[in-house]
């Protein structure tokens, strides 16, 4: 495949955030590329970037950013087309479905109203300089392509299910809403599309849809989502931001799993034996300057950059949200239960005679299609809503929590030590327990510099993640989530998802997360058509028969198969002590006296390697000259083991 693009040297730096520090990458027409990463760790700034919507800071080396003029085989140049996570309407912006297309597309706007314009004067005269206008601005339209974009629009609203174009697009659903922000994005004829969380709002079918229309349109695209099904199916090449650098996996979301959890592992082995180094140096350190000899300045150099590179590593390995749901440790089986409940608006019925439990232990994937009444459902169980009709039975004192998946918890002129501490450094959790409000914030994947800042200036998902760490603070025996996955990073998805599978009260998930459903719930209630149906099983025992409603024509997905956990535990690197001097051979002693210039040798050998390593210049870099340098990372990295051998060696054989 030929080179759609290449930067190099991206530094950004946005507020007191360093978003990125000097890293880059390379993408080819026709990659279908995933970008992972916390939240607030720069994945829309990088959409921006690209798009030319955001300047990278001036840095030296420079900045590039190489473009294809073309791309051969009928491909034009580079070009993207951004498709964002939301509208940003006022309540008063009236833009209709039809007309939103040209909210992406202004210069073709000016023209078709200068056209429309031109027509209703010819309906009054048959004035040549008006002939002659409407005839140039048609030319200009067929030279845009607008009647085929127009077009291509309009098919894929359809192909959602929006038909009435003349709807108001602030009346709409998020739903509906993000159905059109899709329609534009396949119908975008720019070379690079870039999908910012594409499926929030979305139910499940509409997801299906968005999938194989993805996976058929044979476009260059890069991917924003929490939907690890999504990921897995049309992903062939993984971006991840980490620490201000841009890491790139070719191959599948899952296979990038694999991989993170043999690094993870190797990764613990190193800070392993790091540990052992840093023993060793600091026992050097503290003997005397005579005892330490000429080489003492360069040794004291590397004890310092050993310091540095055990941080380095523990700061990469995976930190863990410290979230603990509490149940109230009820003893009742039943804790809700309906009988012949329905619910009415004075236009519409919602649902009628349904007949459920909702037992202790019991975790229910609440699903259905937008504007089906699952919120509706919620709101009569809250009583925010009352019945219509039917009975609604709760037990006793029942405590329930709810997550609205509006955020509308947050007072965003407060900052999240305010939120979360009620103006005290200490936090009451469930169970008794306590904890300093920094230590709460930063367990869910927080700086600690973020705690006093204004809620408003967090991104998307940091307050989804703020308002789950509020949330988090209470005690319940049934627990209401609606549409907790959205705006949540993969990290922190995982981590919520595996605490919920061990909270031990009751849940109710609103959620169009096909794997998170599959992996969290018990119970699945499907609401269609103003009847609610109940599979016991959870989600895997819902898809056949969803798959019959849809009607669709697609190969059955696993649905049982889950993501497993990625991080591995915590290796606890225990150095023994040494109980007593053994006499050391003549053999020994002459490869112990060999060993300070096998060090200065090996120590040299990685310095020459990093002096090549800097000599390459990313941007003009063929496959030869890639395969060289991979060559010298894994030589440097050989040596460096080596290195670390000599020293476990220098170790035991050390009086």
């Amino acid at each position: 495949m030929s080179l759609l693009c290449t930067l190099n040297n991206l530094h950004l730096q946005l507020g007191t955030k360093n978003l990125f520090t000097g890293t880059g990458f390379t993408i080819s027409f026709g990659e279908q590329i995933g970008l992972l990463g916390l939240n607030g760790q720069g994945k829309s700034s990088l959409f921006k970037v690209l798009s030319d919507m955001i300047s990278p800071d001036p840095s030296t080396p420079a900045f590039t950013f190489d473009k294809a003029k073309s791309g051969g085989e009928g491909n034009s140049g580079f070009s993207t087309f951004l498709v964002p996570q939301e509208m940003h309407l006022s309540p008063n912006d009236n833009v209709t479905i039809k007309d939103f297309f040209f909210r992406f597309y202004p210069a073709h706007r000016d023209i078709h109203e200068q056209l429309e314009d031109v027509n209703e004067q010819l309906e009054l005269s048959s004035d040549e300089k008006l002939i002659s206008k409407q005839k140039e601005l048609l030319e200009q339209l067929d030279h845009l392509g607008s009647w085929d974009l127009i077009r291509s629009f309009e098919s894929y609203l359809k192909y959602f299910g929006l038909n009435d174009f003349q709807k108001e697009v602030v009346s709409l659903s998020g739903g509906e809403q993000k159905k059109i922000l899709l329609s534009l994005g396949f119908t975008a004829r720019e070379n690079l599309i870039l999908w910012d969380e594409p499926t929030n709002h979305l139910d499940i079918e509409s997801i299906k849809l968005f999938e194989g229309e993805l996976l058929s349109s044979g476009k260059t695209f890069i991917l924003i989502t929490h939907d690890r099904y999504l990921l897995s199916k049309v992903c062939s090449k993984i971006f991840h931001i980490k620490r201000g650098k841009i890491e790139t996996f070719k191959g599948s979301y899952i296979d990038y799993l694999d991989f993170l959890q043999e690094e993870e592992q190797a990764r613990t082995k190193l800070l392993g034996r790091l540990k052992n180094s840093l023993s060793r140096e600091q026992a050097w350190m503290r003997q005397g300057i005579k005892a330490r000899g000429t080489r003492s300045k360069k040794r004291v150099e590397g004890f310092h950059d050993l310091k540095s590179k055990i941080s380095e590593v523990k700061g990469a390995a995976r930190r863990e949200l410290d979230l603990n749901l509490s149940s109230s440790q009820r003893k009742t089986k039943s804790l809700i239960e309906f009988k012949n409940l329905g619910f009415s608006f004075p236009d519409k019925e919602i649902f009628k005679d349904v007949n459920l439990n909702l037992y202790k232990g019991d975790r229910v994937g609440l699903i259905g299609k937008n504007g089906s009444g699952k919120t509706t459902l919620v709101k009569v169980i809250l009583e925010e809503l009352i019945k219509t009709n039917g009975e609604l039975k709760k037990a006793d004192n029942l405590v329930i929590q709810y997550f609205s998946q509006k955020r509308d918890e947050l007072n965003e002129a407060m900052t999240p030590f305010d939120l979360l501490g009620d103006g005290n450094d200490q936090i009451s959790l469930p169970g008794g327990q306590s904890k300093h409000v920094a230590a709460y914030f930063e367990s869910f994947l927080f700086s600690k510099d973020d705690l006093n800042r204004p809620i408003k200036t967090l991104s998307g998902g940091e307050k989804s993640r703020l308002q789950l760490a509020k949330n988090l603070t209470k005690s319940a025996d049934v627990w209401i989530f609606d549409e907790p996955t959205n705006d949540l990073d993969l990290e922190t998805l995982q981590i919520l998802e595996d605490t919920l599978v061990n909270f031990k009260g009751s849940l109710v998930l609103i959620s169009h997360d096909r794997s998170f459903l599959s992996n969290v719930t018990n119970k699945t209630w499907v609401l269609e058509g103003q009847a609610v149906e109940e599979f016991v099983g959870g989600y895997a025992q819902t898809e056949s028969y969803l798959e019959a409603l849809a009607l669709e024509h697609i190969l059955k997905e696993q649905e049982s198969e889950e993501l497993k956990e990625m991080t591995p535990e915590t290796t606890e690197v225990v150095i023994p002590e040494k109980t007593q001097t053994q006499k050391l051979s003549n053999s020994e002693k002459k490869r112990l006296d060999s060993i300070p210039s096998l060090i200065e040798e090996k120590e040299a050998q990685i310095e020459n390697i990093d002096k090549l390593m800097l000599k390459f210049n990313f941007s003009n870099m063929d496959e030869d000259t890639s395969k060289l340098y991979s060559d010298l990372a894994l030589k440097k990295e050989r040596f460096e083991e080596e290195l670390m051998e000599i020293y476990e060696e220098f170790e035991t054989l050390s009086p």
